[in-house]
């Protein structure tokens, strides 16, 4: 099969970049591949040797002078997806949906326009007001067209309060999904949720590529002393990019209340962060500095190494865009002891590969089960081993290889959806 594979690529700092280099050695065995991007820079090293690399813009036309017999879309809730907005209603094809929610990205694209900046800078203006109605005209469009009666409203309490947890209610993956053949993701709560929105949806859940890092207990203990972390400290990791929505400072506060009973834990924090200030002020203001070691980003090589010296993981998450972490799936690929919240989307993961906290005591709960986990090493290896398991068994090559073709087999045989009542400025095939 001829395929247009549509993502941000590495080295950019978000999960798809790097979900697109683990999939694309997969679907490269036995499919012709051109690989089309929207990025001044990609690390050609981690793709399959000799795929072809190309802008974005060349799509369409190289489509029309060799058809391709799928185009497949990464599509997030990021500005690094902006690009694929403007391809996937021109050539519909496979959407592989890794946010259920794509408000904030998608909002982002009109609301942080340069007309609409303008206007913020001097509201008064009369001529920056009209500039900026063209971009703010636009995203009331996309949710009237999918709130039915509630867009106008729901844009001007976007706009005119202070808080980001509207967007999650209001997900605004519609079009995107009205807009392509068919619709592949990771978890049965993606897969049900688009179901009872868009019912006509052709949807598929398939596997995310995922499996273990060779371990050296040896690099492993030279790391830890190399961090600053002694033989009996129990080291609790967090990893992946660190944002608010991974719960960083309560995490932080945990490791804390716990330390305060149990001297030996200590706090491992290892990916970007998204704001250092804000982190550096929380770890003061918790009284965790001296417990912390902060890494920032490590290089995809090093990163299994870092999971490996953490005894446990706390990987929390609220809000959620209700996506499939690869972050997670990685460290229970390692074999680690996880601490997870307690979300609908992740009731795949066996009981006996994870703790669950209650979002509605997450502090509390997360305390409770650091105390438990440090305190009993033989649980924290029944809980590494079942992780792993999982991981072998549900993201196995095999399984990932055959469910792939399935969806891809299954995509090209669908018809190019019809428009229907897009708002205008949606482009068409």
């Amino acid at each position: 099969m001829r395929l247009a594979f549509v993502s941000p690529l590495p080295p950019l700092a978000t999960g798809v970049a790097d979900y697109a280099a683990d999939l694309l050695p997969t679907l490269s065995r036995g499919h012709e591949i051109d690989v089309f991007h929207a990025q001044d820079d990609v690390e050609t090293s981690r793709l399959p040797a000799g795929t072809p690399v190309r802008p974005a813009s060349e799509l369409v036309e190289r489509h029309r002078l060799r058809p391709y017999d799928l185009a497949l879309y990464q599509m997030g809730n990021g500005r690094p997806h902006d690009f694929v907005y403007d391809l996937l209603s021109r050539l519909p094809g496979l959407l592989v949906l890794h946010d259920l929610v794509l408000h904030h990205a998608r909002a982002a694209q009109f609301l942080e326009s340069e007309p609409v900046r303008a206007w913020g800078r001097d509201p008064s203006s009369r001529a920056a007001r009209e500039a900026a109605r063209g971009p703010l005209d636009a995203w009331r469009a996309e949710l009237e067209y999918s709130y039915p009666g509630r867009g106008e409203r729901l844009s001007a309490v976007h706009l005119g309060t202070v808080g980001d947890l509207l967007p999650y209610a209001y997900p605004l993956f519609r079009i995107p999904v009205e807009a392509s053949r068919a619709v592949a993701v990771h978890n049965a709560f993606m897969a049900e949720a688009i179901h009872a929105e868009v019912p006509a949806a052709h949807v598929m859940q398939v596997p995310m590529p995922a499996a273990a890092a060779p371990s050296d207990p040896r690099a492993t203990r030279a790391l830890r002393a190399r961090l600053g972390f002694g033989a009996d400290d129990v080291v609790v990791g967090s990893f992946g990019l660190l944002t608010a929505e991974k719960r960083v400072e309560t995490v932080a506060r945990a490791v804390g209340r716990a330390a305060a009973r149990d001297r030996r834990i200590r706090l491992l924090l290892a990916g970007p962060v998204a704001d250092p200030a804000r982190l550096d002020a929380a770890l003061d203001r918790l009284g965790v500095r001296g417990l912390t070691v902060a890494t920032g980003r490590v290089p995809l090589a090093d990163l299994p190494a870092h999971v490996d010296a953490a005894d446990v993981v706390a990987h929390l998450r609220y809000p959620t865009a209700r996506e499939t972490s690869a972050a997670l799936l990685r460290v229970l690929a390692q074999g680690r002891a996880t601490i997870v919240s307690d979300l609908a989307h992740q009731a795949d993961l066996p009981e006996d590969a994870v703790v669950r906290v209650d979002a509605t005591d997450e502090e509390g709960g997360l305390v409770r089960a650091i105390l438990r986990l440090a305190a009993d090493p033989a649980a924290r290896s029944r809980l590494g081993r079942a992780a792993a398991d999982h991981v072998r068994r549900a993201h196995a090559p095999t399984r990932v290889r055959a469910a792939w073709e399935d969806a891809l087999e299954r995509a090209r045989g669908l018809p190019a959806p019809r428009p229907g009542g897009w708002p205008a400025h949606w482009p068409r095939p």
